[in-house]
């Protein structure tokens, strides 16, 4: 999804130069270009205040005229605005009544009146600055007994600030803090006026310790906005690597201030401040209220239902996520009823006793969007020969299962003329009984003489014909799986 910040600003660089070099080495027909501080445009371009109306000591611009070659103009005092030719003795020459100037900012290898590389390092005022791109070409009439030129050099870039205006509950206070903090622009340049290259990691320029508060300045290539493509990167507290996916379309000579909360999993846009560069001035559709992201649709997991021992474990996963392009595809995992199963961020379920509980996982983005997976936790009762008692019985139990024959011989491990299991626990699925002996048949009954298997429709009482029959040479095991009735 593309969003779009509605805003028209026409920034513009007022720009005048006062030459410093002395009368006896000027030539009468040298331009001469005034300084005028009301319009000027900062090159540091991380402030806010008028101070982002002048340039700074030591800025550079070039200036041609026809076809005289480009002379470097340098402002040597940030204060008075004062400009003078960058090298001594060369000037730019009023050869006719009217020129065509054209002037650019920065001055810096490949970068030209139609051509510029966006740099990818901005983490000092120095570097931005020189991310500032500026042209203007103008027609100007030489001044009636004077020489002096005034020109408006137009922004071609567009300012991202990102503001961490707060932190999720989940993090402890020493957590509450960001890093390798990273803006990306859809272009790497300019190029006869229009966006060129493919999309640029920048590393801006940082004000703040990392906490709330602390804001982050790059100067990206204005774009119409690219939905799949990644706009802000950083680390959490944790460590961990949060995305912001989505160029928003961005315009020229704008300033946009997203205000991000941070939190476990994932980015929330809280809101867009959309302001004039230049002026700081508020502009139409400076309160976002359209997503920066494609939500969620639909999860799908890879099981719907499964079946798990108490006191074993299984992972659950995500399998896909709609749309694919969705710009946070992360879940958060819950337990409905922890007393039966429980489950961590990884989506690892621990069966805790018999029942039945739902584990869901929730999109992170906000949406609503879920999906669940029933997790039936069963019971495994073995019951030992020992588990018997002593002395001919009828029945005994063991932990919620009883086992009842015609005959119980607790020494010899011998079940005798037929019987039952039953348990008040849920129903039985599988019943396995191992002895020396095995001629017990019966409905759902299988196997061979030294062990039989019961798998039928499950059911709390299971019967049985015949005799299991341990003769004192070995141990009769049984092994009960249990789920809960309903």
């Amino acid at each position: 999804m593309k969003t779009k910040y509605t805003a028209i600003a026409a920034l513009t660089l007022l720009g005048a130069f006062a030459s410093c070099q002395k009368e006896n080495l000027r030539p009468d027909n040298a331009v001469k270009v005034s300084v005028s501080v009301g319009a000027l445009t900062k090159t540091n371009a991380i402030a806010t205040d008028d101070t982002q109306r002048q340039f700074n000591q030591g800025d550079q611009i070039a200036v041609s005229t026809n076809d005289q070659e480009a002379v470097l103009f340098q402002c040597t005092s940030t204060e008075n605005q004062t400009w003078t030719e960058a090298v001594t003795n060369k000037f730019l020459l009023w050869t006719q009544s009217t020129l065509t100037f054209s002037a650019y900012y920065p001055v810096t290898t490949g970068t030209s009146m139609t051509a510029f590389t966006l740099p990818a390092d901005q983490s000092s005022e120095e570097k931005i600055a020189l991310a500032d791109y500026m042209t203007r070409q103008q027609v100007i009439s030489r001044p009636e007994g004077g020489s002096d030129i005034q020109m408006q050099l137009e922004r071609k870039m567009a300012r991202v600030i990102v503001r961490i205006s707060g932190f999720g509950s989940q993090y402890f206070d020493d957590q509450k803090t960001v890093s390798n903090v990273r803006i990306y622009s859809e272009a790497s340049g300019i190029a006869d006026g229009n966006p060129t290259g493919s999309s640029t990691e920048i590393q801006p320029y940082a004000q703040g310790n990392g906490g709330q508060g602390s804001t982050y300045t790059a100067l990206v290539v204005p774009g119409y906005g690219d939905s799949g493509a990644r706009f802000i990167q950083l680390s959490d507290g944790e460590g961990s690597t949060l995305i912001v996916k989505g160029i928003p379309e961005l315009e020229t000579g704008n300033s946009y201030t997203f205000n991000l909360v941070v939190g476990k999993n994932r980015i929330e846009v809280a809101s867009v401040t959309v302001t004039d560069w230049t002026t700081g001035e508020t502009l139409s559709g400076g309160q976002a209220e359209e997503q920066t992201g494609v939500k969620v649709t639909s999860i799908t997991l890879n099981k719907t239902a499964t079946t798990i021992s108490a006191g074993q474990t299984e992972t659950l996963s995500v399998s896909s996520v709609t749309p694919d392009d969705a710009t946070d595809q992360t879940v958060t995992w819950s337990s409905d009823n922890e007393a039966v199963a429980t489950v961590d961020a990884d989506g690892k379920v621990t069966a805790v006793a018999l029942g039945t509980a739902n584990i869901t996982a929730t999109a992170n983005d906000g949406s609503g969007v879920t999906a669940t997976c029933v997790v039936t936790v069963n019971k495994v009762v073995t019951i030992n020969q020992s588990d018997w008692g002593s002395g001919y019985v009828r029945s005994f139990t063991k932990d919620g299962v009883t086992v009842s024959a015609r005959m119980i011989d607790p020494e010899d491990g011998n079940l005798m003329d037929g019987g039952t299991f039953s348990t008040t626990l849920g129903n039985f699925t599988k019943i396995v009984v191992t002895a020396a002996d095995c001629y017990a048949s019966g409905t759902g009954w299988s196997g061979n003489h030294s062990s039989k298997t019961w798998a039928g429709t499950p059911a709390s009482t299971v019967s049985f014909s015949g005799d299991f029959m341990g003769m004192g040479m070995s141990q009769t095991t049984i092994v009960c799986t249990i789920v809960p009735a309903n």
